[in-house]
C-alpha cells in the first residue's frame, strides 16, 4: 500500500502541466453546492491531464470524490460500443453497411429478409426507425429497468418493431437500437459484449479498471451513491442492453479515453476515432450531425464532438476539440442534473441547437385526434413550430418531411394528415411499426384567459415536484414570469389563469399548485391527457 502511494504521488507532476480554464474549480464549486453528492473533473490537452473534484458521496458518507471514484457513464457508453464498430470494421471482422440480422439470427431465418434494411450504421447514427425502447419492453422494474433482459428478448423485440422501421427516415434516439448494435458486432467476434469490448477498446485504452455493470454486479467501494431529488438512487444493471448503458468508470480512466481522442496518429485507436468523429448524417433531434455514436456541434470555430449520459442518479458529459490544439474534458456525477451546460463552458464551445421546423400555415394543423376512445393525439403550435402528444405521454416536435408528412422527434414515427374538399385538414394517420392508424380532426376548445399574478405570488411556485423518481418537473421564475422544465425535456413557459391555476400555450395541459393549511405551497397536480397526476414538492 505504501508503495502505490508513493508512485501515485510521483506520477502527479508528470500530468500536471495541462492548461485548463483559470475557473474550472471555482466552476464545480458553484455546480454542487448545497447537494448531497459530488462532481469529478478531467481535463486533457496536449500538455497533459488535470483533476478537479468537489463534494462528497452522500450526506451519510463523507468521503470526498476523487479521480479515482466511480459512477455510472449512462449512455456515454455508446461512444464505446461505436469504436467497437469502428475498430471491428478497420480489422476487417464486419462493415458498417452489413444488416445486424447477418449476425443476430441464423442465416436460415425466414424473419432475417424484412430485417436487413437495418444495418450497424442505421444503428449507430440512430436512423435505424426503432423506437427508444422497444414495444414489449416492460417497465415493472423501473427502479433497474434492464436488468434481467437478455439476448433472446432483445431478438424478439427486434422480429416485432423491426419490420415497419422507417429507416433512413430520421434520427430517432434509440437504447434499443445501441443494444442490437453491441450484440451483433459481440456476435461477429463470437464472444459476449463486455469481452468483445474489453478487448478491442478497453484495454487497448488502457482503461482496466472501467467496468461493464451486468446483472448481479456488485457496486465498488470506490462507487458514489446515485442522487435523485436529494434522495439516493439504486444502481442499475444491465444485460442485453449493455452496449447502452452499462459502463462504470472514473475520471482518471476517463483520461485515457481523452488522451486518445486528441492525440495523433501514434495514439490508441487513432484510425477507430477518425472513424467514429467522422460526420455521417445530421442530428436533427439533437442539433449539429452525428458520426458513429459520437454527436458533433455545428460550430466553425469550435466544434465540439461529445456525448452525455444518465441513470436514475448519475450523469455523465465527455467532449473534445481539434481547435486550438485540441482539449477535452469528462465531467461526472452523482445526482440527477446535467452536466452538459458545465462540459460546454469548459471546453468554451457553443451547445448543440436545434434549429426548430417552423411550418407554413402551422394553426391549420392543430387539434385533437382521437385513435381510439381512450389513446389521442394532440397538435398544438407555438411559434409556427408544430408538435405532438399522444396520451400520457410526453411532446414531441413534428419536423416537416414532405407535403403534409411530418416526423415524430425522438420517436421511429411520422404523421401524414388529410384535407377535405375545402382544404382544410380533417384526419391524421399515424405510421408506426408497419401500422397505419387514422384518426378524424377535433378542434381544442379554446385556451383559459391569461391573468397576471403579482411577482411574490409567482415565486412562491419556484421548486422540483416529482411526479415519480425518474420523473421531475423543475418550475423557475424569470421576470415574473413562470416556466417549467420535466426531465429530459426543454424548459417551456405556462401562464396564469387564476391563482394556482396555470396553462401551457403549446401543449394541451395545466397545472395546479397546492397549499397546506398554513399556504405554503406543497405540491402540483399536472391535467394532461384526462389523466391528473399529482407531484409532491421536494425539499
Amino acid at each position: 500500500m505504501r508503495f502505490s502511494l508513493l508512485l501515485a504521488i510521483l506520477a502527479f507532476p508528470m500530468i500536471c502541466t495541462a492548461k485548463p480554464p483559470v475557473d474550472a474549480q471555482s466552476r464545480i464549486d458553484v455546480f454542487v453546492k448545497g447537494q448531497p453528492g459530488g462532481v469529478a473533473v478531467v481535463w486533457v490537452d496536449a500538455d497533459g491531464a488535470s483533476f478537479f473534484q468537489a463534494g462528497r458521496f452522500s450526506k451519510d458518507d463523507a468521503r470526498p470524490i476523487t479521480p479515482d471514484t466511480q459512477f455510472e457513464l449512462g449512455s456515454v457508453t455508446k461512444v464505446f460500443t461505436a469504436l467497437l464498430l469502428a475498430e471491428s470494421e478497420r480489422l476487417g471482422k464486419v462493415s458498417r453497411f452489413d444488416p445486424a440480422a447477418k449476425y443476430l439470427l441464423p442465416k436460415s431465418d425466414a424473419a432475417a429478409p424484412p430485417l436487413n434494411k437495418i444495418t450497424l450504421l442505421s444503428l449507430a447514427t440512430h436512423s435505424a426507425g426503432l423506437p427508444r425502447l422497444p414495444s414489449d419492453f416492460s417497465t415493472a422494474l423501473s427502479s433497474n429497468p434492464y436488468a434481467g433482459v437478455d439476448r433472446a428478448a432483445l431478438i424478439e423485440s427486434l422480429r416485432r418493431d423491426g419490420p415497419g422501421a422507417p429507416v433512413g427516415r430520421a434520427m430517432a434516439y434509440s437504447n434499443f437500437g445501441a443494444a442490437l448494435l453491441g450484440e451483433a458486432l459481440a456476435d461477429a467476434w463470437g464472444q459476449t459484449f463486455p469481452d468483445a469490448l474489453r478487448e478491442r477498446v478497453l484495454r487497448p485504452l488502457g482503461m482496466d479498471a472501467t467496468i461493464v455493470a451486468l446483472t448481479g454486479t456488485k457496486p465498488a467501494p470506490e462507487l458514489a451513491p446515485g442522487h435523485d431529488g436529494g434522495k439516493r438512487a439504486g444502481n442499475w444493471e444491465f444485460d442485453a442492453y449493455a452496449p447502452c448503458g452499462a459502463l462504470r468508470s472514473t475520471t482518471r480512466e476517463l483520461a485515457k479515453f481523452l488522451k486518445a481522442a486528441i492525440g495523433g496518429k501514434d495514439a490508441p485507436l487513432h484510425a477507430a476515432f477518425a472513424a467514429a468523429t467522422t460526420p455521417q448524417r445530421a442530428a436533427d433531434e439533437i442539433g449539429g450531425s452525428i458520426g458513429l455514436g459520437f454527436l458533433i456541434t455545428v460550430d466553425p470555430k469550435r466544434p465540439v464532438i461529445w456525448h452525455d449520459g444518465g441513470t436514475a442518479g448519475y450523469r455523465s458529459f465527455v467532449g473534445f476539440t481539434q481547435a486550438g490544439g485540441g482539449a477535452s474534458v469528462a465531467v461526472l456525477t452523482n445526482q440527477s442534473a446535467s452536466v452538459n451546460e458545465l462540459g460546454f463552458a469548459l471546453l468554451d464551445g457553443k451547445p448543440p441547437h436545434r434549429t426548430p421546423s417552423v411550418v407554413k400555415d402551422a394553426a391549420g394543423y392543430v387539434g385533437r385526434y382521437a385513435l381510439t376512445p381512450d389513446f389521442t393525439l394532440t397538435i398544438t403550435e407555438f411559434s409556427g413550430v408544430l408538435f405532438e402528444q399522444a396520451t400520457a405521454q410526453p411532446r414531441l416536435e413534428l419536423r416537416q418531411i414532405g407535403l403534409d408528412r411530418f416526423a415524430i422527434s425522438g420517436a421511429p414515427a411520422e404523421l401524414s394528415f388529410e384535407r377535405d374538399h375545402a382544404g382544410k385538414v380533417a384526419a391524421l394517420v399515424l405510421h408506426q411499426n408497419g401500422r397505419d392508424q387514422r384518426a378524424l380532426r377535433d378542434e381544442l376548445p379554446p385556451m383559459p384567459k391569461e391573468v397576471v399574478l403579482p411577482a411574490e405570488t409567482v415565486t412562491e411556485y419556484a421548486g422540483r415536484y416529482a411526479l415519480n423518481a425518474n420523473f421531475v418537473l423543475a418550475v423557475t421564475t424569470e421576470d415574473d414570469s413562470l416556466s417549467v422544465q420535466a426531465t429530459g425535456q426543454g424548459k417551456a413557459p405556462v401562464y396564469a389563469s387564476a391563482k394556482d391555476e396555470f396553462f401551457y400555450k403549446i401543449t394541451d395541459a395545466r397545472l395546479t399548485f397546492e397549499r397546506d393549511a398554513a399556504g405554503r405551497v406543497t405540491s402540483l397536480v399536472l391535467h394532461q391527457g384526462g389523466l391528473n397526476q399529482r407531484a409532491p414538492r421536494l425539499p
